[in-house]
């Protein structure tokens, strides 16, 4: 099931029906009294056989999208989304703050979260009534949950194992305890609002979907993995693929960015899980007990509004007067990333400067523009990549700078506020978004909504290795691994006729517009209610 389905609702042939059709539900309750059968939807599984078959416990599904919509929500992620800032608690930056702060401030409910052992947490979200929940982690298991399983193991397993995982028992031990004291914190919150919907984010928390379910059998549940599933044989190379595998499978809905994802995640439980009663199929996994569990393919978006907002904001339009000034004259490409290894930001730099060697006149007529948000600098390798990538930097930077001209090179080692960054942007005349693997990639279409909102006529230069690349086929796509191609798709790119630029701008702005990040929060949260009641009504 591709895009971002919302219908829940079914024909009598068993064909989906638009959930906004509420009054249907009224055919179906004249066609249950009048004694058929109901009809079971194709993609679901026959149930075993009732005692009196014209007898059926209905829960009218036209309510579940309201109800998704109207219900309290529980998400459980690893980090509280609130930092200390200079004027008190703020929410803090990421793509999965970004992405439930719609969910937060439109739902009563909770965030669990660890508190990243800060003390003096706020009870709520900031400008808002959502209670956060606290999780404390001792020192080991920050070191062995944290930085161990979930980022020495799951999170290079996950992105095909680009780095080498590190598979150790004591890491999975804590990845286990931790698993279940966040399952613990997430029920104690769930038991205040029994009508609430548990929504469990993450590679982090793969095991709770299964200790929510194993003590609320009929709690509605979802999952959504914001990183990449990897294909059947790399997973497998997890001595723990079964116990994860299971403790996802305890959710009703488990969602992806991708049907590529999708579609090996299913193979990873037909692969692993066949031997124990589990069947997989179409979209879904079907349980030794009948329960199915189904899967879809729903790519997160952005606040597409908001960064449209941003774009044309007075102050931005200083800030980009400001930055001119610094870029005049040059073609200005930029990079935004987290400064990860999955990034592909070496493989960028070494595009660019064969780029400049292939093409002295863009020696003074160029200007790479790279802002490296700090990540994870407590781990070796990543303070290792930071060396490799400002040392890369200094090289080009020696080889091709004139005398009395700019550095063809600049590097920001910082992360920056939205409205920031909105003006480089609006000032990049092209943005190389270019990760070996990626999830999705948000930034890339932050870069499409600002400059649309702007009129400009920039040019997105995207890995067809992420999640993104298959909702904006319109991008210049490029192959990452390939250096010196990837340094033909950049000048590809900046000779582009600047209407070809336009046109290619204006039908991923409209594709963004059109699925933000709200329309992604209303359909997931109808989803994960609309299978929850769909198991009630065939039970």
């Amino acid at each position: 099931m591709s895009g971002t389905p919302t219908a829940v609702l079914f024909d009598v042939d068993g064909t989906l029906v638009d959930s906004n059709y509420l009054h249907t539900v009224c055919w179906w309750e004249a066609f249950i009294q009048a004694g058929h059968d109901v009809p079971l939807p194709r993609e679901h599984p026959v149930p075993p056989p009732v005692a009196e078959p014209h007898t059926v416990r209905f829960t009218p599904m036209s309510t579940s999208v309201t109800d998704g919509l109207n219900r309290p929500v529980v998400a459980v992620a690893n980090r509280l989304p609130v930092q200390r800032g200079d004027d008190g608690w703020e929410l803090s930056p990421g793509g999965l703050v970004t992405a439930l702060r719609p969910v937060m401030s439109t739902h009563p409910g909770a965030w669990v979260g660890w508190d990243g052992g800060t003390k003096g947490m706020p009870p709520t979200l900031p400008d808002s009534g959502v209670r956060l929940v606290p999780v404390g982690l001792s020192a080991v298991q920050i070191r062995n949950y944290y930085h161990g399983f979930a980022n020495a193991t799951m999170w290079p397993l996950l992105h095909n194992a680009i780095e080498k995982p590190r598979f150790e028992r004591p890491w999975w031990y804590s990845y286990r305890d931790v698993n279940a004291i966040f399952a613990d914190r997430a029920l104690a919150a769930l038991d205040e609002r029994p009508d609430a919907i548990a929504w469990v984010h993450d590679y982090h928390l793969m095991l709770v979907p299964q200790l929510i379910r194993s003590r609320r059998a009929d709690q509605p549940i979802g999952f959504f993995l914001h990183v990449p599933w990897p294909s059947p044989d790399i997973f497998a190379r997890l001595p723990w693929r079964e116990q994860v595998l299971t403790g996802l499978l305890g959710a009703d809905l488990v969602a992806f960015h991708t049907d590529r994802y999708r579609g090996n995640f299913l193979r990873s439980c037909a692969r692993q899980l066949g031997d124990s009663g589990i069947e997989v199929r179409d979209s879904s996994v079907i349980l030794p007990d009948g329960r199915a569990v189904a899967t879809v393919t729903a790519p997160i978006s952005i606040d597409a509004a908001e960064f449209a907002e941003h774009a044309t904001d007075p102050g931005t339009s200083a800030r980009i007067e400001a930055l001119a000034g610094q870029f005049s004259g040059r073609t200005l490409l930029l990079g935004v990333d987290r400064l990860d290894y999955t990034k592909g930001i070496v493989e960028r730099l070494q595009a660019v400067e064969l780029l400049l060697e292939r093409n002295p006149e863009l020696r003074t007529s160029l200007a790479f523009l790279q802002i490296a948000v700090p990540s994870r600098d407590d781990v070796r390798e990543y303070r290792q990549l930071r060396d490799t990538v400002e040392r890369r930097i200094g090289r080009i930077n020696g080889l091709f700078t004139e005398p009395g001209n700019d550095v063809p090179v600049h590097y920001l080692y910082r992360g920056l506020p939205p409205r920031q960054l909105a003006a480089y942007y609006a000032l990049a005349d092209a943005l190389l978004v270019t990760p070996l693997i990626d999830g999705m990639n948000l930034v890339c279409k932050e870069y499409v909504t600002v400059q649309q909102a702007r009129g400009g006529s920039g040019v997105l230069v995207l890995s067809e290795f992420t999640g993104a690349a298959v909702e904006l086929p319109q991008a210049v796509l490029c192959n990452p691994f390939d250096v010196e191609g990837l340094s033909y798709r950049i000048e590809h790119a900046l000779r582009q006729p600047a209407e070809d630029r336009r046109k290619a701008l204006a039908a991923m702005a409209e594709h963004i517009r059109t699925h933000d990040v709200h329309r992604w929060v209303t359909d997931q949260l109808a989803e994960i209610a609309a299978r929850r009641d769909h198991a009630r009504f065939f039970r």
